[in-house]
């Protein structure tokens, strides 16, 4: 990616520094707009041997250690030091995957359930809160062990979307809605999608839940949200797609309409008669009429009632009709297994697994290669998440010192702040966290788990800011998030944190940054750090100038650190994951 249009935001944050920020944090802001651009370049890789599910660990030469940051930065939420780099060039990329596929997931419920009731007076009775969903979250990503887990999660949650803008998605919803994808991360792809359809907190966001028959009487008909998002951004798309995720193009050469508006219809009436699965289904009383305060009801999946089923026929994609009659758990499952079977499945879902993780900008070979895993594990199974992302990290692409340019994403927000945490040792006296609330673009990250503005995510997988990007005729998912406020409030965020030392509060909670094992460096071995935590390796020379440069100007070992961690934490080269 070029990186005329960050530097330029990154000039435009520095003046913005508020009048508390400390004077290393205002020597750092001097020098963002002199950050150079990534690492390496090299060219197109081109094809290459489609990735196996399985390949044999003594096949491959063990990583660089250039590559195995790389590929740390991409399937964890960042290096934690030296120790880690070295251990898995050691051990080698494929031992590392089967290691992680075997860990068993984070239960976000459990951690709710120990911090039930915590804070309220004596005689309460005990209850969870939002704001633990979201500690959850975290809790998960800095301190878990099963960190390709977690990533993957990240991922499906950015695609299959819940929010709390919603508002009023229940602790326990989210949670077990986590929960779920967590589960279900290097599982099948088709079991993925019923468990989403069938989740309560899914159901309450695009109103599916309590979803009835038609009634020409009263004149309505079963809610669409959920058929039409699950159809648009779920699985197919709008548009029919080649196997590499190209758009399949009619004899006029334009693009073809995967569904229209009677296939929506017909989806949302296959999907009709769901409520609560904690609720007795053979009372069509409790369809509508129960207490959703009860927790319980927000952790089990949705049960049918036959009386509420729209009856019917319902036509699916490309012609496909469901049969009147049927039950509503028959045509649920026939209805998911028409959208598991379409061809667009593969490559849309690839190749927005592949923007998550490692590119904004795979190429078509890359997509194609990664959905014909998808296709066949090499096993014949159809849809094997663990198949597909060992695919994804495998990758010829994705893989080596220097990628393509086109290999190129901007690392989230949150995903920054969490290497940063990860990379700086941040640890509390309890051992937990209270981060909570992080999608203010004004003081913190503009972006925060569980807190997405809409079904559309944070942003657009095909989103394309104008500039440089456009012209390369490349799309920037993350850089819709990037405004000038977002940029100078990350600043200011980023600032406060290494001058302050830490996150979060009350003290026993707070996170503190482990700054003196950097302060105890020398200059040169500092960026040296800095480089294998923050930059994959791949610091460019220009950075390292004026890192130097800097700490040479800054007086005192600790205000040394924090002003090359302010200048690394809005740098380009850190910014944008190579």
């Amino acid at each position: 990616m070029d990186n005329k249009t960050d530097t330029t935001e990154l000039e435009q944050a520095a003046p913005d520094l508020n009048a508390g920020t400390a004077s290393a944090a205002l020597a750092a802001a001097a020098f963002l707009a002199a950050c150079g651009g990534g690492g390496g370049g090299g060219s197109d890789p081109g094809p290459a041997t489609p990735s196996t599910p399985d390949p044999t660990p003594s096949a491959a030469p063990p990583p660089s250690r250039r590559d195995a940051a790389r590929f740390l930065s991409q399937a964890s939420f960042g290096v934690t030091g030296p120790a880690q780099v070295d251990a898995l060039v050691v051990q080698g990329f494929d031992a590392w995957l089967t290691a992680q596929f075997a860990k068993p997931a984070a239960l976000h419920m459990d951690y709710l359930n120990s911090q039930r009731g915590r804070d309220q007076a004596a005689g309460e009775t005990p209850r969870i809160s939002e704001e633990m969903s979201y500690e959850a979250v975290w809790q998960q990503w800095l301190t878990g062990e099963d960190q390709l887990r977690a990533r993957v999660t990240w991922a499906l949650l950015q695609i299959f979307v819940i929010s709390n803008i919603a508002p009023d998605i229940r602790p326990a919803a989210m949670s077990s809605y986590l929960d779920m994808l967590n589960r279900n991360a290097f599982g099948n792809w088709r079991t993925l999608l019923q468990d989403v359809a069938l989740h309560p907190a899914m159901g309450y966001y695009l109103n599916m839940l309590e979803s009835e028959k038609e009634n020409a009487s009263k004149g309505t008909h079963p809610n669409e949200n959920f058929a039409r998002e699950v159809l648009q951004l779920f699985s197919v798309g709008l548009i029919q797609l080649n196997a590499d995720g190209t758009p399949k193009l009619d004899s006029a050469a334009k693009t073809q309409a995967t569904y229209d508006e009677a296939v929506v219809r017909g989806f949302a009436k296959a999907f009709s008669g769901w409520s609560f699965g904690g609720l007795d289904n053979s009372k069509n009383s409790q369809f509508h009429n129960h207490d959703d305060n009860i927790e319980a009801l927000w952790t089990v999946p949705m049960k049918a009632w036959v009386s509420y089923h729209s009856p019917g026929d319902k036509l699916l994609l490309d012609g496909k009709t469901l049969t009147a009659g049927q039950t509503p758990e028959q045509d649920m499952k026939d209805a998911l297994d028409t959208i598991f079977q379409h061809p667009n499945v593969p490559p849309f879902f690839c190749k927005q697994l592949i923007q998550r993780l490692v590119t904004s900008n795979p190429s078509p070979a890359y997509v194609g290669r990664v959905a014909a895993v998808f296709v066949n594990d090499g096993a014949g199974a159809r849809g094997n998440l663990k198949a597909v992302v060992r695919a994804v990290l495998m990758d010829a692409e994705a893989r080596g010192d220097n990628p393509a340019a086109n290999v190129a994403k901007q690392r989230e927000p949150v995903i920054r702040f969490a290497n940063m945490l990860r990379g700086l040792g941040a640890k509390s006296t309890s051992g937990l966290n209270r981060i909570q609330y992080l999608d203010s673009s004004d003081d913190a990250l503009g972006q925060s788990p569980l807190l997405a503005p809409s079904v559309f995510n944070f942003y657009s997988p095909g989103y394309r800011p104008a500039g440089p990007i456009a012209a390369q005729g490349w799309v920037a998912p993350e850089f819709q998030i990037s405004g000038e406020t977002a940029v100078a409030g990350s600043l200011n965020f980023f600032a406060d944190l290494f001058n302050s030392g830490g996150y979060g509060w009350p003290e026993e909670h707070r996170l503190k940054l482990d700054l003196a094992s950097l302060a105890a460096l020398d200059a040169s071995a500092l960026i040296d750090r800095l480089d294998l935590l923050f930059f994959n390796l791949g610091m460019s020379s220009s950075t390292r100038e004026r890192l130097t440069a800097l700490i040479g100007a800054v007086k005192g070992k600790t205000d040394k650190v924090r002003a090359a961690l302010i200048v690394t934490a809005l740098c380009p080269d850190h910014v944008i994951q190579r």
